[in-house]
């Protein structure tokens, strides 16, 4: 398997142009040699030691992507595949996560929102049985390190290839963009489902039950010298509140509601954000709290049309989205 290094020093933070899933696949079915090196063009943005910054960047930078190999847990990668809205659609781009000194290795792995679109499997309680023993519930394959396993998983227990991976990858990516809903539309309000019969009312209560138990016994597990450790995927954070926060992204655990349309959140800023996009929507229930139609046309994108909650979040929007670093 080849490996991606950096020529010379590269700072953390350095993104790649944007490039599509169907970049990542095509790539992914290209021989390349031992050793891929990567560097920065004029732009700043990461291309591949020969490449320039033409048409063919956003094929670069994918090829760079499918070439490295996979970080084996969160605290080894060195670089993340994260999620961007460019000109309305979900797009991809290698964004670095350390330092890179001269021919370090490029290690990968994903942003939530790519984990999410992507349906990753986490880890549960049972596919853990001790320090570097992970176990699949599903054929019992061993494995030292959390993300192999995650890998294994999303294969269905078969045999993993590059190629057999990102084929995978870019099925459920373009299987999620086909289903979402478009973030770029107003909310418009939802009528409240019909209650629950008492039996299913009775199983989800459980069910919600359980996975607060579940939130409350990962934390506690995950007490550590330095801080508290997410037992799901090592991820360090000073604050037990941190860490309960991210280990409902393991569990999917959303005891959070918007009063607006109902839909279900694990975060409360991911949910406060949510209530605003409805405020700046002008949607009826939001007028209540004094906010209107002429509120949504201050805080809309000019470019794509998006629209913001807050002054402040339609800066870093278009500073993050439209600059000419952004759009390839």
């Amino acid at each position: 398997m080849p490996v991606v290094a950096a020529r010379g020093g590269l700072p953390r933070g350095t993104l790649s142009r944007a490039f599509s899933a169907i970049h990542l696949v095509q790539s992914a079915q290209t021989t390349f040699e031992d050793v891929m090196y990567i560097d920065v063009d004029e732009s700043g943005l990461i291309s591949i030691e020969g490449e320039c910054a033409g048409g063919a960047a956003p094929a670069a930078a994918a090829a760079a992507a499918a070439a490295a190999r996979l970080a084996p847990d969160v605290h080894a990668r060195t670089a993340e595949l994260a999620a961007a809205d460019v000109r309305g659609d979900v797009a991809l781009r290698l964004r670095l996560l350390a330092d890179l000194q001269p021919h370090q290795e490029l290690l990968l792995w994903f942003d939530d929102r790519v984990l999410a679109l992507a349906d990753m499997p986490f880890l549960a309680l049972r596919n853990i049985k001790g320090k570097k023993n992970y176990e699949c519930h599903e054929c019992g394959a061993q494995f030292e390190q959390p993300n192999p396993l995650k890998v294994h998983l999303f294969l269905a227990c078969g045999p993993y290839s590059p190629l057999a991976f990102w084929r995978q990858f870019g099925a459920r990516l373009a299987a999620a963009a086909a289903g979402r809903a478009s973030s770029f539309r107003p909310y418009a309000p939802v009528t409240p489902a019909a209650p629950l019969a008492p039996a299913a009312a009775a199983g989800a209560a459980e069910a919600a039950e359980a996975a607060a138990r579940l939130e409350a016994l990962a934390a506690e597990w995950g007490r550590a010298r330095g801080g508290h450790v997410c037992v799901y995927c090592g991820k360090l954070y000073s604050r037990k509140y941190g860490l309960k926060i991210h280990i409902r992204t393991h569990t999917g655990y959303k005891p959070l509601r918007c009063r607006y349309c109902l839909r279900a959140f694990g975060d409360p800023s991911n949910l406060n954000k949510h209530v605003r996009l409805h405020a700046a929507g002008g949607d009826g229930a939001a007028g209540a709290d004094g906010a209107g139609g002429g509120g949504a046309a201050r805080l809309a994108c000019g470019v794509c049309g998006k629209r913001l909650g807050r002054r402040r979040d339609l800066l870093r929007h278009v500073r993050a989205r439209h600059s000419p670093c952004a759009v390839p």
